[in-house]
């Protein structure tokens, strides 16, 4: 795929992505008298968040359910963003790789001939 092609998709991703993983959770509320807390399958939820790391801290957004469709697109939009970087990286490391072999070849000096 060319570099073109692949930052068109790059900037396609970009305007949708939010970095981070999906979960789905459940929790006991803060009600000491409520049955999630004696009966686990009676625990609020399952709720779905956004998780991600910030400034060595982990962090969680709630998505209520009437978002989780928009959470799921962007996510995989992050997940999208992800992969083009990692193509665009290997692009780089080919290029580069091309680039030092061809200082490398010109820095040589000539070989005598015997």
């Amino acid at each position: 795929m060319s570099r073109n092609r692949i930052l068109e998709q790059l900037a396609r991703a970009a305007q949708d992505m939010v970095q981070g993983a999906l979960s789905s959770t459940t929790r006991t509320c803060g009600k000491a008298s409520c049955p999630c807390h004696s009966d686990p399958a009676r625990r609020h939820g399952p709720n779905l968040y956004f998780t991600w790391r910030s400034e060595g801290h982990s962090r969680a957004l709630y998505v209520a359910p009437q978002h989780a469709g928009q959470a799921r697109a962007a996510q995989a939009a992050w997940t999208r963003f992800w992969e083009i970087g990692c193509q665009i990286a290997a692009l780089n490391r080919e290029q580069l790789s091309r680039r030092w072999a061809r200082s490398h070849s010109a820095a040589r000096p000539p070989r005598r001939s015997a």
